[in-house]
């Protein structure tokens, strides 16, 4: 069994996936934010308000619509009214980012057998099992930025310009921009480019300036555009809005310097990016591997 699952890992993961969180997908009570997000992608299959997104009639653009999307569409295939349609995406999207933890992990670490480990750790974290309900926007943003780092490390490393992970790492960066703005950004992204700089001082990154700028441009044409789009569609509610959530960071969603703590003991320190990418920065040097780890 054990071989098997190492022979096999990206569909071991899924397997696994599958059996941890779709049998009871619609027992747990739908929290507030899901049932926002679940009444805005009904709008949007019952009234058609898929790009100025409603929610009980009213604007809400206070969060990009991707993973609105994404339940929108399952609950087109499985129905309005199924809270497992509306929550079967977030589920995919954990397959998704344990599949490329697991790709980003063979990549350094050269074991498959390690990596497979530490995919298995992250979909096993109380914080990931707890935003695909509690904050279902996060685990899309933070999903396809771990998607995006995997192709910016393979970029990095290689010795020529490989378009294909430029591309696929200005998408990625977009999506996950797309789907809860720039959340993981300093969550995940910073800490892998001040690791890698730490680990590996950025050694043939001089000669893929053009890619870099193309990821940028890439990453704000994919995440941007619907911003634009709905700047320039209901200008007057937009800009009251964003004046209102602006106001909101500065008052109401404060709280001291500890607050976010409690995030290192929820999502598992050992399979936290950012402490895993700290780890490499520390242990890792050229031509050395971290499989001994």
């Amino acid at each position: 069994m054990l071989k098997t699952l190492k022979n096999y890992p990206v569909i071991a993961i899924c397997l696994f996936v599958a059996i941890m969180l779709l049998p009871n997908l619609d027992t747990i009570q739908v929290s507030i934010m899901e049932a926002r997000n679940f009444i805005t992608a009904r709008e949007m299959v019952l009234n058609d308000h898929w790009l100025l997104t409603t929610m009980n009639g009213e604007p809400r653009y206070q969060k990009p619509p991707l993973p609105t999307w994404f339940s929108a569409l399952s609950a087109i295939i499985f129905g309005v009214k199924s809270v497992f349609a509306m929550r079967l995406p977030a589920i995919l999207m954990v397959m998704a980012m344990a599949c490329f933890m697991f790709y980003l992990s063979r990549s350094i670490l050269k074991s498959r057998t390690q990596s497979l480990i530490n995919a298995l750790v992250l979909i096993t974290s109380l914080y990931v099992s707890l935003i695909t309900i509690e904050a279902p926007w996060d685990i899309f943003t933070h999903g396809f930025m771990l998607i995006a780092i995997y192709h910016l490390y393979k970029l990095f490393k290689a010795k020529t310009i490989l378009w294909k992970n430029t591309v696929l790492a200005g998408v990625f960066i977009g999506l996950s921009l797309l789907s809860k703005g720039p959340i993981a950004f300093y969550a995940l992204l910073l800490p892998f480019l001040i690791a890698y700089g730490f680990a590996f001082k950025y050694k043939q990154v001089k000669q893929k300036i053009i890619p870099f700028i193309s990821i940028i441009l890439i990453a704000l044409v994919v995440g941007g555009w619907w911003f634009l789009y709905v700047r320039l569609a209901d200008p007057i509610t937009f800009e009251s809005i964003t004046n209102d959530e602006a106001g909101k960071w500065g008052s109401y969603n404060t709280g001291p310097i500890y607050y976010y703590w409690s995030f290192f003991v929820q999502s598992g320190i050992s399979d936290h990016s950012s402490i895993y990418f700290i780890i490499i920065s520390l242990y890792e040097t050229p031509g050395q591997s971290l499989e001994s780890l």
